[in-house]
Formats: structure tokens, sequence, C-alpha cells
């Protein structure tokens, strides 16, 4: 039976549309567009432009690095086609490579941005704490021999909770104008070999959560205690955190937007 063509508006005109991705960043360079590495970016917008036949620019809500998966990744794009959100989505799932989906294409008014809309953002950090790997988890977590306490880890995880400036923990090419932010929530979970990470911002620095969980676990060894991570947030200096933690056991998990309004501001 012939594939029935794409259902199309009444006549095309500009509109804008949220794209929410899903993606698993084991093979790419991060979001954002690189010259000389494969990005989610580059290859969103060249699926959406092969469809519509012209080159658009899809923004996101965050960039997140080379190695990091995304449950979900709101962007927009805005867009010129008599297709509809529905089947544009069925669309770029079916050119999409099998560790990028599209999960939902909806019109939103013009003055609503991916980025500058978000309230705030939510990640989840996973560590597999034991001696073997696991096949099923390779490139989704952070295999890490060594035991670690999830109780320390999550008593000096709250010492981090509130608006602070996390100069500490942000990278070096990090370009936020401030450091500040205001972490909602930071909780640390064991559930037989996995320790899970959850952070909720209106807002995360260049690999911050990353230099948190490599400092946390330095707690969960024992090689720092909960008083010097209150130390390292004051000192506001990244050489006094511990190692950035690896890419793959990082996951943006939620992005929630003020429905009160249809922008935002740069942060």
């Amino acid at each position: 039976m012939p594939l029935r063509p794409p259902a199309r508006l009444t006549s095309p005109k500009a509109r804008r549309i949220r794209i929410d991705f899903e993606y698993i960043g084991s093979r790419y360079c991060g979001w954002q567009w690189q010259d000389n590495a494969l990005s989610i970016q580059q290859v969103a917008e060249k699926a959406l432009g092969k469809i519509l036949k012209t080159r658009v620019r899809i923004t996101a809500s965050g960039r997140t690095d080379a190695g990091v998966h995304a449950r979900i990744q709101p962007t927009h794009a805005d867009v010129t086609t008599r297709i509809t959100d529905t089947d544009l989505m069925r669309a770029m799932n079916s050119v999409l490579p099998d560790d990028i989906g599209v999960l939902d294409i909806i019109t939103v008014p013009s003055g609503w941005h991916a980025r500058f809309s978000a309230r705030e953002k939510t990640y989840i950090y996973t560590i597999l704490n034991s001696r073997r790997p696991s096949v099923f988890d390779h490139g989704r977590v952070w295999l890490y021999r060594s035991g670690l306490d999830e109780k320390m880890m999550g008593e000096a995880a709250d010492i981090l909770v509130g608006e602070h400036d996390y100069s500490s923990f942000r990278a070096s090419g990090c370009a936020a104008k401030s450091p500040v932010r205001t972490l909602i929530r930071a909780d640390v979970a064991r559930d037989g070999d996995i320790i899970t990470f959850i952070f909720t911002a209106n807002g995360f620095l260049k690999q911050m959560v990353r230099n948190i969980v490599g400092t946390l676990v330095e707690v969960g060894r024992g090689r720092i205690t909960g008083n010097d991570v209150r130390l390292i947030l004051n000192e506001r200096n990244r050489t006094r955190a511990g190692p950035c933690a690896p890419p793959e056991g990082l996951c943006l998990v939620d992005v929630v937007y003020d429905t009160n309004s249809d922008h935002g501001k740069e942060e």
C-alpha cells in the first residue's frame, strides 16, 4: 500500500515550532555544531532541512556536552511550511538516526524561546558502583569500582542547595555572564549498585553537574568532608573542587517552562 502524502495546512505561513528531542549522546560532540566533529544539532538541522528543502536553525534549551544524553531536549525553530506538526514529527523520525528521536512537535507563540523561556532544568547523573561493568548500562553510567558512602554524599550535596556563586564547579570555558545559580534540588540515592544524583536548578554552568558529582565522589570515598565542600563552594576556585565526572553518566531529564509567559530573559 503506498504511503499517503503528509497532511498540509491550507496555506504556507511562518510559524515557530517547539521540537522535543531525545538522544543518546555517546557518538556526538554534544548538542552544538562543531567544525571538526558530528553534533546533535547538525544532524537535527540537516534532517529538518531535508524535509523542508531549506536551511533551518534549531535552538535548544541548553548545550549538552560530548557524550551527554537527553530524555528530553526542548528546542525551537522558525519554519514556513504547510506540513502539520504531527506529520513533521513523523517525517523527522523517519530520517533521523536511531540514537536521536523526536518526542513531539507543537506550534508555539512567536515569543516562546527554548532557552530563555526555561524556568528550571533537571539532570540525573548515574554511577554504577560495582567491581564489574554492565553491558546493558555501558555508555550510560560511570562505572566506579571503589566503595562509596551515599549518605555522606547526600549530606554534602545538601550544602550546595540554594542561591550561590558556583565558580568552584564551573568549567574554564564557560561563557555564562554570571556564575550565580539557584540549585533547587540535590538528591543522592542508592538502589543496589546504582547511585543516582538528581539536580534541579534555574540554570546550570558548563560542566557544573559533572564537577559537583566528581567532588561528591571524593566525599563518598572519605577523602574530603561535607565541611570541605562548604569551603570549596565559598572559595569560588575551580582548582579546589574534585575532578570532573565523565560525561556518559549524565542525562538531561526535564525542562520546565513558565506557562504565564511567551518569552524569557537571557541568563
